[in-house]
């Protein structure tokens, strides 16, 4: 089997890193997947895919998904997210982006195509000694978190296990990793926009300026940070602060902060919103400005491997790739995830795909997939749905 599985690879290599560099040329931002989505499919309908597999109907738009049936018992998910980030490209690579204001900064062009390529290698397997897979390209990982609506539609319906992978800086280039439990936060996000009134700067008096009420705001979250920072780990962000123009001599009517914050207990969540508010009526209270409050946690649920799938992973890096190349994770990040809402229905496990300790950050303008580890996620995960 796992001569058969690296005979393939070889040959669905090079398709598999055409394929990321067309993704990543054509990057598509959160729910705006259409043409990423043709573009998968045409490239599986090039390699022989499609034939093979019974494509669903989409379940909320711009996702794909299609099962692979096989001999094997049990049903296994896997999958891979589909969208880009907002911003400008800086990589100077030939196959920078063409979309202006989207790139693929967060390796998505990368997990897509080893997806495919997982594909590619299962569907040339003779039907007797194949598992069934159902493979997932979700869209929208990115700020809307859909990975929840798609579970809510119904994507895990009839799954025994589910896998994900994400490259990763800062771990060894092709080196696996993973820890049972905990690996990312939960995550909130929140606006609050403080409502004065506009006057010239010369005369403050004539009117009610927001800006006091935003740093007196922008302090109590850093104060609150460092609160729930050292009792639970969680994370208070003041990352923006938007008022009035580049005018020296205007004061402005309204400033908005906005934020992040991270946690991994729902209770800490819900202490964090509650003196989020207070610290915003405070502030509204001594100011004299309107308080305007936007509070959203679609990422409501840190990620949770299985403690059993956590160990076939494990099991599996060791086994394909060596001993050397698994590390187990020592201690979870504050990034979210929505293949939390996966793992909160299905037993599974998502791994971390080294991309080096000098690459560039998740989310730089500078980031790029590195084609080199596109091997290795495809191995892995072939070898996660066969190793059953």
């Amino acid at each position: 089997m796992n001569q058969q599985i690296s005979e393939l690879i070889k040959t669905v290599l090079p398709h598999a890193a055409a394929l990321r560099k067309e993704l990543h040329t054509y990057p598509e931002t959160a729910l705006q997947e259409s043409g990423t989505r043709e573009r998968l499919i045409r490239w599986f309908e090039k390699m022989g895919v499609m034939p093979n597999v019974s494509l669903q109907d989409p379940l909320i738009g711009t996702d794909l998904v299609f099962q692979l049936e096989g001999n094997r018992n049990g049903l296994i998910g896997l999958r891979a997210d589909m969208d880009a980030l907002p911003g400008e490209e800086l990589t100077g690579v030939p196959y920078a982006s063409k979309n202006p204001g989207a790139m693929h900064a967060c390796g998505h062009d990368g997990h897509m195509a080893i997806l495919a390529g997982t594909a590619a290698v299962l569907s040339r397997m003779h039907p007797d000694s194949r598992p069934s897979v159902r493979f997932i390209f979700q869209p929208g990982e990115e700020e809307v978190c859909a990975g929840a609506d798609l579970v809510e539609a119904g994507v895990c319906s009839g799954l025994q296990k589910v896998y994900a992978l994400h490259g990763f800086p800062g771990i060894p280039k092709q080196a696996v990793t993973a820890k049972p439990g905990i690996v990312t936060a939960a995550a909130g996000t929140f606006s609050v926009k403080f409502q004065g009134e506009s006057c010239h700067g010369a005369v403050p008096q004539a009117g009610n300026n927001p800006l006091p009420s935003a740093a007196a705001f922008i302090l109590k979250m850093s104060e609150l940070h460092r609160q729930v920072s050292q009792q639970h780990g969680a994370v208070v962000s003041c990352c923006s602060v938007q008022a009035g123009g580049r005018s020296t001599n205007v004061i402005p009517g309204t400033a908005e902060v906005r934020g992040t914050v991270r946690f991994l207990d729902s209770e800490v969540g819900a202490f964090i919103e509650a003196q989020l508010r207070r610290a915003a009526a405070e502030c509204e209270h001594s100011y004299g400005t309107a308080a305007e409050i936007d509070y959203q946690c679609r990422y409501r649920l840190p990620v949770v491997n299985d403690q059993q799938e956590f160990e076939r992973v494990q099991k599996t890096a060791s086994a394909v790739l060596g001993e050397e190349r698994f590390t187990r994770m020592e201690r979870h990040t504050m990034v979210a995830e929505d293949f939390a809402f996966y793992l909160d229905r299905v037993p599974g496990c998502m791994f971390m795909l080294g991309m080096g300790e000098t690459h560039a950050g998740l989310h730089s303008q500078y980031f790029d997939f590195d084609d080199d580890l596109i091997e290795t996620g495809i191995q892995m995960m072939a070898h996660l749905a066969t190793d059953q």
